[in-house]
């Protein structure tokens, strides 16, 4: 879903896509590294590594969004011959989305591979699940792309900012098993409309970081990321107005 939406306002900026080519086999790369330390990773941070190494992923991806956004909207004033930032961004925030989930993939697949008993169901299920993220995808970069430009734009700035907020809540999540946070009293329980185990509320998790039974701490810092995003495309907007009347 990250790489649709970076690679459709990358297409709508009409910037290249060298950028997503040069980025994969690099996070092929930190997937192996990744996937290779994982032992050394569990054991840092007092038995936490994984777990903050993984919220640490997650928030840089949340990081680069944000600057995407705002170096986006400096790009379509006509100040994006400033910066080769946004590129670089993309790259890396696809970077950091991918390196997790595809070590944890990784090392799914070689795990239940080696038993012979298994080996057949888990490469059917994995290519069964790899179809439909990578059809997902798909159509969600179609459906961008046949828009017009502008209405694009602006709801590629609204999925990103779900993304990223959703990035922050896992990652917050993560932290709390580990202790490093306190979720604080739960608001509410929406178990009865989407029940976390059920399909449809794994796929919101895993794009939007949903949670049927949030804490205050989690829904401040899931307000606060969707406020942060909006902030930094009001500032490039509001800067884009004063380079155009200069």
């Amino acid at each position: 879903m990250v790489v649709s939406v970076l690679l459709a306002l990358s297409r709508n900026l009409r910037l290249s896509a060298n950028w997503l080519l040069w980025s994969l086999p690099v996070t092929g790369l930190f997937i192996l590294l990744f996937a290779s330390t994982l032992d050394a990773l569990t054991d840092a941070f007092d038995g936490a590594g994984q777990e903050v190494v993984s919220a640490g992923l997650q928030t840089a991806v949340f990081a680069g969004i944000v600057g995407v956004v705002f170096f986006a909207e400096s790009m379509r004033s006509g100040r994006g011959n400033k910066y080769q930032l946004l590129p670089w961004l993309m790259a890396v925030t696809v970077i950091c989305a991918m390196v997790r989930e595809g070590s944890e993939i990784l090392i799914y697949v070689t795990a239940f591979a080696a038993s012979g008993e298994n080996r057949v169901a888990v490469f059917a299920g994995s290519g069964i699940g790899a179809g439909i993220g990578i059809s997902l995808g798909v159509l969600l970069y179609a459906a961008l792309r046949a828009m017009p430009v502008e209405p694009a734009f602006r709801l590629c700035i609204v999925v990103m900012a779900l993304i990223g907020a959703g990035m922050v809540m896992q990652s917050t999540l993560l932290l709390e098993q580990v202790d490093w946070l306190q979720a604080g009293p739960q608001l509410w329980d929406s178990s009865s409309l989407v029940s976390e185990q059920s399909l449809a509320g794994q796929l919101l998790y895993a794009v939007f970081g949903y949670e049927a039974t949030p804490g205050l701490i989690q829904v401040l810092l899931y307000m606060g990321s969707i406020a942060l995003v909006a902030a930094a495309w009001a500032v490039s907007r509001r800067l884009a107005g004063e380079h155009y009347v200069s």
